[in-house]
């Protein structure tokens, strides 16, 4: 491991730990801070009156970087991991997991090799390719008490005698409104509920928690699946908050003074009202800034929130730095995250994008460097 070092006007941190060795973060980069991302599991597991965690680390790590995470999460001594797809399996085992990996994505037949050879577990809901599994062969089964995404129906008795012809290591459900519904959470738990007591053997491990579930479930089962709440999102109005986990920086690489009139960016949409500064950032929205943030967002410069203003483009943004602030080309500018007194949450710059924060964790470009801070 590398240490790489920020050394930008106005900007002041601790040093940053990076596995990259040509790391360069003159333009724009994502911070992690892997310490915040241990002490939010903890959190989870402590809700969850100490059940064994099945961390989610698809999707590259919620964008943050998979095997960077779980050499972070490894330190808690999670059951094992959760991915969706073989290929990201496959990554881990090549960087050294050994714990159980379980590949969410519901497996076809062509697949039970290739997770076989890799020492994968399959989550498996078709009959047919639960018969073809070997019995040597562990592997899950989610039961659909209302998710109606994958998984046997919780009424589907056909579908559940598969399960007592060749019995599951594991057996879950998703709970698709953790984060604002106990009553939703009860039906689906007294569905599922009934699908455990029906089987002829208890499988080894049963487990219905993500996240928010972490909280609303009284009975944790065998495991607790927390994901979004690992990485800073908020997981429901009425819960804990998590501590923040990731920030996004990029640099001023240019400032100009306008008149008043004179307008900024593609199609003139955002015009001065007064004489102003505005600074261009070195990022857009081929890093994963969405266009809606236009004239809703802001940024950080120097401690101090700043607009953007017209239309983001795809390697540059603009803020308005107002009137009186002359700006600087070296300047960083926060767009998630905290610098001085002021903080801008994953959530919040969501919300400016109508979106969620787990969609802008995972389009964070893979231009933009990770670097990490602890734990």
């Amino acid at each position: 491991m590398v240490l790489a070092f920020v050394s930008l006007r106005r900007y002041n941190t601790r040093g940053i730990v990076s596995v990259s060795t040509e790391l360069r973060v003159d333009r724009a980069w994502v911070e992690v801070d892997l310490a915040n991302l241990v002490e939010n599991a903890r959190a989870v597991r402590h809700a969850a009156h100490d059940a064994p965690l099945l961390p989610m680390v698809k999707a590259d790590g919620y964008g943050l970087g998979a095997v960077q995470v779980v050499r972070a999460l490894e330190t808690i001594e999670p059951w094992g991991f959760g991915v969706a797809t073989v290929s990201e399996g496959v990554e881990l085992r090549r960087a050294g997991v050994t714990r159980p990996i379980v590949v969410f994505t519901p497996a076809r037949i062509d697949d039970l090799s290739r997770l076989g050879e890799n020492e994968l577990t399959a989550v498996l809901d078709d009959p047919a390719v639960i018969d073809e599994c070997g019995t040597d062969q562990p592997y899950h089964c989610e039961v659909d008490t209302g998710m109606g995404r994958a998984g046997i129906r919780w009424n589907d008795a056909a579908g559940l005698r598969a399960l007592a012809r060749n019995p599951p290591q594991g057996v879950f459900t998703h709970l698709h409104s953790a984060d604002t519904s106990e009553d939703a959470v009860n039906v689906q738990l007294g569905r599922f509920r009934e699908v455990v007591s029906s089987l002829a053997e208890r499988p080894r491990f049963v487990h219905v928690a993500n996240s928010a579930g972490a909280w609303r479930v009284d009975e944790h089962f065998d495991l607790v699946r927390p994901g979004i709440f690992l990485y800073g999102g908020q997981v429901g109005k009425d819960l804990p908050k998590p501590k923040p986990v990731a920030s996004l920086r990029a640099v001023v690489v240019s400032v100009r003074r306008l008149e008043a009139g004179d307008t900024v960016s593609y199609g003139a949409e955002w015009t001065a009202a007064e004489p102003t500064t505005v600074g261009t950032l070195s990022i857009g929205y081929a890093d994963g800034v969405p266009r809606a943030v236009q004239d809703r967002a802001s940024v950080i410069v120097a401690g101090r929130r700043r607009p953007i203003v017209g239309r983001v483009t795809m390697d540059m943004t603009v803020v308005d730095l107002g009137p009186d602030d002359p700006g600087g080309v070296g300047d960083v500018a926060t767009l998630i995250g905290t610098d001085g007194d002021e903080r801008i949450a994953l959530d919040e710059f969501a919300g400016w994008a109508g979106t969620i924060s787990y969609e802008i964790l995972v389009k964070l470009g893979d231009r933009l460097p990770r670097v990490y801070r602890g734990p």
